[in-house]
């Protein structure tokens, strides 16, 4: 669909795939459980294969954080909890038009929930494609509120993304660099790209749908499914590009 005749309620759809996504991500690995168990909806417009009662998850389990680094335990639950409230904040603006939740494949990474090291490099994906999903999508909104709204969802996954960011520094967790957008941090990257920030004007990077969904569907260019969606995203923006390409974090 070109971006012209993309509608504000396609952009907030597509917005809550992610969030379905991160938030069963997140809940998963601090509870075990979907974020449906803790009365979030997940009923809503489908596409093909996804249900309207909402999809399946799979892939996901409890992480066992390490007594000695509470404090990620506690990150943890804490982003679990904003993501599910990202959720119900998208399908109450959405209304009718809200999107069911798609089935969801967690193991897409291959890794995620065996350990908090796993967990990290997962969470450092899922935020780093949030955060510039969000910064790619900020210029095609038109009504203050949405507006509004989408700056309060870029500053809360940014400060999620900062503080996985952090720890994968601090831990020294070997991370690898998506696309050529992506600013791996410390210890793989550039010592000082802790945060995700590019140094050449302080600011985030940007990825468009297309290239959100390459990385969504496990690296593939004009694809409609595959990866943490193996039945697709729900909505009208359900397509790959190319991945994003590194002139575009250039100064």
């Amino acid at each position: 669909m070109p971006e012209n005749k993309i509608e504000e309620v396609d952009i907030l759809n597509f917005a809550l795939n992610l969030e379905y996504l991160e938030a069963e991500f997140y809940t998963y690995a601090t509870t075990g459980k979907s974020i449906t168990t803790f009365g979030v909806g997940a009923r809503g417009g489908a596409n093909g294969d996804n249900p309207a009662n909402g999809g399946t998850t799979k892939g996901g389990a409890k992480v066992s954080f390490s007594k000695e680094e509470s404090i990620l335990h506690d990150i943890a639950a804490q982003i679990a909890a904003d993501e599910r409230a990202h959720v119900v904040l998208l399908r109450g603006a959405l209304g009718s038009s809200a999107v069911a939740m798609p089935n969801i494949d967690l193991s897409a990474l291959g890794f995620g929930f065996a350990n908090q090291s796993d967990f990290l490099r997962a969470a450092r994906i899922l935020e780093d494609i949030g955060v510039t999903a969000y910064s790619g999508a900020a210029g095609m909104l038109r009504t203050p509120g949405i507006i509004t709204a989408a700056a309060g969802l870029l500053g809360a996954e940014a400060e999620h993304a900062a503080a996985i960011r952090t720890h994968i520094a601090r831990l020294k967790i070997e991370t690898t660099a998506m696309d050529g957008v992506d600013l791996a941090p410390p210890p793989s990257g550039d010592a000082r790209q802790v945060l995700s920030i590019k140094l050449s004007d302080g600011l985030i990077a940007s990825r468009t749908a297309g290239e959100v969904l390459y990385l969504a569907f496990g690296g593939k260019a004009g694809a409609k499914q595959g990866g943490f969606f193996p039945t697709g995203l729900n909505g009208t923006i359900v397509s790959s590009t190319q991945a994003a390409a590194a002139e575009k974090v250039a100064a």
